[in-house]
């Protein structure tokens, strides 16, 4: 069930994000977490946890949409793999992906 397992020097505290039943699927939620403005969700039965912020111009992913397991950003439709963090139209533009996993039903990622 946990995504994101390629994060960049994760940290290792693991944050709450709610209720994993309780998250819908096919749904971007945005929050804030330890300083780490964070675009989250599900895709099926896989979470996933990555930067919120696109590098190419800055656009909130959390505005974007989720088609499968590609983050797609709002300003220019640039697709993001939600596991990865990996951006398919110009790799530079990358986003960091946070481990994340469900804890006693929470959803956590590691910041």
């Amino acid at each position: 069930m946990a995504g994101g397992e390629d994060a960049t020097a994760p940290g290792t505290a693991w944050h709450d994000l709610g209720d994993a039943a309780e998250l819908p699927d096919e749904k971007l939620h945005g929050r804030l977490v330890a300083g780490v403005r964070l675009c989250y969700g599900r895709s099926g039965e896989r979470f996933f946890a990555i930067d919120d912020t696109c590098p190419h111009a800055g656009g909130s992913l959390t505005e974007g949409m989720l088609d499968g397991d590609l983050v797609i950003c709002p300003l220019h439709a640039y697709a993001f793999e939600s596991a990865t963090g990996r951006c398919l139209d110009e790799p530079s533009c990358s986003v960091r992906a946070f481990p994340v996993r469900v804890e006693g039903g929470t959803l956590q990622v590691r910041l």
